[in-house]
């Protein structure tokens, strides 16, 4: 609306700028949302509400001005706003002012979830809650590819594509197939994979100022991309099943790598779970400081073999206790 300014809109009046004012009501106490008086010096001190409403109700533009409320819905602070919400557009302190709200000024409202909100607040917010199955899972991933670092905008066809090939099977596999200990969310899932991929994403960030890795590391990201995504959907969208299920979803997911042709290849033994990823260099270091290609690696090796004997004594452990009672 800011960038259409002064052109017709489809009510046929111009449209005009936006100025958009977001605040937490939860995060702050009713006198500092609204106002309150000092008890000792009985002095009135504005609050951030007021304030805001005070200046739009003064502006002589006409200018839209929109208050965002992005908190939970609090049964204290909104009973506060009747007066606003109906049809008398008031604003009515305790200091005995009222704020008559203009044409251009909207509160909006967003919010969680509406479990403290009673059926007047929802009428007179004309709240709706949008199910996560019914926004999908893209605008989680066009948000996502959104903040990919600059040296990483150049694979964003090539991850999307193999968010196509694991990502969205992988979760209807889940659902169809699979049995998890804790039933969880598709939403949340998509969530946990793409933190997994902003983990081997973050040294492009600078982090602490650090420098990228070296040109022949970042060669190597074209080659990475698959195993990253791979090891992702392991911890994300394959870790809440239970035993049996991993051993499907194991065969699952080196069936899809086999159709796909690609590389590297999970070791014939054990599951996809027993493997983590050596990415040759880019953030683990090899031997020689050269690039190498991609490796999984078994959890257990370069772990020392632990022997314990029967004269092996538990230190610093004075007692045990069960359940129960008994020592």
């Amino acid at each position: 609306m800011t960038s259409l300014k002064g052109k017709p809109s489809p009510s046929g009046s111009p449209f005009e700028a936006v100025h958009t004012f977001v605040l937490n009501p939860k995060s702050i106490t009713m006198g500092q949302l609204y106002g309150e008086f000092d008890l000792l010096t009985h002095e009135w001190t504005d609050g951030i509400l007021a304030s805001l409403v005070r200046d739009g109700a003064s502006a002589t533009d006409q200018d839209k001005r929109w208050y965002v409320f992005d908190g939970p819905v609090d049964a204290v602070w909104i009973e506060n706003m009747n007066t606003v919400l109906d049809d008398n557009k008031k604003l009515c302190l305790s200091s005995g002012e009222i704020i008559k709200l203009l044409d251009t000024m909207t509160m909006m409202f967003e919010v969680a979830d509406l479990a403290v909100a009673s059926p007047a607040t929802v009428s007179r917010c004309g709240m709706v809650y949008l199910e996560p199955s019914v926004l999908g899972f893209q605008p989680f991933i066009n948000c996502w590819m959104r903040r990919l670092p600059e040296l990483a905008t150049e694979y964003e066809d090539q991850m999307r594509n193999l968010f196509d090939v694991y990502l969205l099977p992988g979760l209807d596999f889940l659902r169809t197939s699979l049995k998890e200990i804790v039933v969880s969310v598709d939403s949340a899932l998509v969530m946990s994979f793409l933190r997994l991929m902003d983990i081997r994403l973050k040294p492009l960030t600078y982090p602490d100022g650090k420098p990228p890795p070296a040109p022949q590391f970042l060669n190597l990201i074209p080659h990475l991309l698959v195993p990253w995504v791979v090891f992702s959907m392991v911890w994300s969208v394959g870790a809440t099943c239970d035993l049996k299920s991993r051993v499907l979803f194991s065969e699952w997911l080196r069936q899809k790598m086999r159709e796909a042709e690609h590389v590297p290849p999970f070791p014939d033994e054990g599951l996809v779970y027993d493997y983590k990823l050596h990415d040759g260099g880019y953030s683990d270091p090899t031997p020689d400081g050269e690039p190498a290609p991609a490796r999984w690696i078994h959890w257990m090796d370069n772990v020392p073999e632990c022997m314990i004997t029967p004269e092996t004594r538990f230190s610093g452990v004075k007692e045990v206790r069960c359940v129960s009672g008994h020592v």
